[in-house]
C-alpha cells in the first residue's frame, strides 16, 4: 500500500503540474487589439468585427451582423447591437445604418437609428488589451415607449458553450444543454419573455476552456444573461444591458476581453464548389492555411468505401 504522506505528496505534485499546464494554455497575448486594413480588430486567435456585416434584408436576424467575435477560428458571438427585446426573434425590429466610421485612434463608430421611434444612437468600439471597450452613446434620452425595452444585446453560439460553466460576480452556473429558465408575461410588449438566468457586473463565460473564455465587465447598469432558446428554436444565449431612462451621453459601457492561446494556428480549411461540378469538369479543392502555418509539400486524397 502507498504510504499516506507519500500519496499526499504525489497528489500535491500532480495538482501543481495540472495548474502549470492550465496556465500555459490559458495565457493571453496581453496586447492591445488593433484594427487591420480590412477594418476589424485582430490578433492571433481573435477577430472582433463591428458592423463589418449588415443585417440580412429578407431574414433580418441571420446571426451575421452587428458586433461579432471570431474566437480561435469559430464565430461564437454575433448580433451585438441595441435591440428592443431581451431575446429577439427573426422578425423583430432592427435598426438601420446611418454611418460607419473607422477612426485613426484605433476606434470604430457606428451610427444607427430606429425610424419608428425617431431613436438615434451610436456604438463606439476601441481596442484595449485582449479585447475592446464598447459603449452606447445617445444625444437625447430614450423615447418614453422604449424605456425598459431598449438595451444592448450580444448573442453567444449555444453549441460553443453547452454544459460549460459561467461565473457571474463569482457565482457559478452551467450553460444548459436544453432550453431552460423562467418566463414571464411582459406588460410592455404583451409577449411572453424569458427572464435572466443570472445578473451582475462581471460575467466570465467558459472559464475552464482556454479556447472559449470571454469576460464581459460593465460600469453601467447590470449584465443580464438569457437563454434565448426558451422563446425561439434558433435562439442563442444572450447577454444584455438595458439603456437607463432619462439619461444621455454614454449610457452603456462594456469591456469585452477574450483569452487567446499563444502560437495558436487554425486548422486547414478545404474549399470546394458548393453548387457541384459538371461531370466533365475538373474537381478542384483549395486548401486555405492560417497565415502563421507552414505549407506541407504534399496533400493526400483519401477515398471512403464500404470498408472505411
Amino acid at each position: 500500500m502507498l504510504h499516506l504522506s507519500r500519496a499526499k505528496t504525489l497528489i500535491k505534485i500532480t495538482f501543481i503540474v495540472f495548474l502549470i499546464s492550465c496556465n500555459l494554455f490559458s495565457q493571453s497575448h496581453n496586447e492591445t487589439l488593433r484594427l487591420n486594413e480590412l477594418g476589424y480588430f485582430e490578433t492571433r486567435g481573435l477577430n472582433i468585427l463591428v458592423f463589418s456585416n449588415e443585417y440580412d434584408v429578407m431574414f433580418q436576424d441571420a446571426k451575421m451582423a452587428g458586433v461579432e467575435i471570431i474566437h480561435h477560428g469559430v464565430r461564437t458571438v454575433t448580433n451585438g447591437d441595441v435591440r428592443l427585446d431581451p431575446t429577439p426573434e427573426q422578425w423583430d425590429s432592427i435598426s438601420k445604418l446611418v454611418e460607419r466610421k473607422i477612426q485613426k485612434d484605433n476606434r470604430i463608430e457606428v451610427n444607427r437609428f430606429y425610424s419608428s421611434y425617431d431613436f438615434y444612437y451610436k456604438i463606439i468600439a476601441e481596442g484595449i488589451k485582449n479585447g475592446i471597450r464598447l459603449a452606447v452613446y445617445i444625444e437625447k434620452p430614450l423615447p418614453k415607449e422604449l424605456e425598459g425595452r431598449a438595451g444592448f444585446n450580444l448573442e453567444f453560439l449555444p453549441s460553443a458553450y453547452f454544459e460549460k460553466s459561467y461565473l457571474m460576480d463569482g457565482k457559478t452556473g452551467i450553460f444548459p444543454l436544453y432550453p431552460t429558465g423562467p418566463m414571464e408575461f411582459d406588460k410592455i410588449t404583451g409577449n411572453i419573455q424569458p427572464l435572466p438566468i443570472a445578473k451582475g457586473k462581471k460575467l466570465v463565460l467558459a472559464p475552464e476552456d482556454p479556447e472559449r473564455r470571454i469576460v464581459i465587465e460593465t460600469n453601467s447598469s447590470e449584465l443580464m444573461l438569457y437563454d434565448g432558446r426558451n422563446k425561439a428554436q434558433n435562439g442563442w444565449f444572450v447577454v444584455r444591458t438595458l439603456i437607463p431612462p432619462k439619461k444621455r451621453g454614454v449610457v452603456i459601457e462594456w469591456f469585452i476581453t477574450a483569452n487567446t492561446i499563444p502560437n495558436w494556428i487554425r486548422q486547414p480549411m478545404l474549399a470546394y464548389s458548393q453548387v457541384g461540378y459538371h461531370p466533365q469538369q475538373k474537381k478542384i479543392c483549395f486548401i486555405e492555411l492560417d497565415p502563421n502555418d507552414t505549407p506541407r509539400e504534399y496533400a493526400r486524397l483519401l477515398k471512403v468505401d464500404d470498408n472505411g
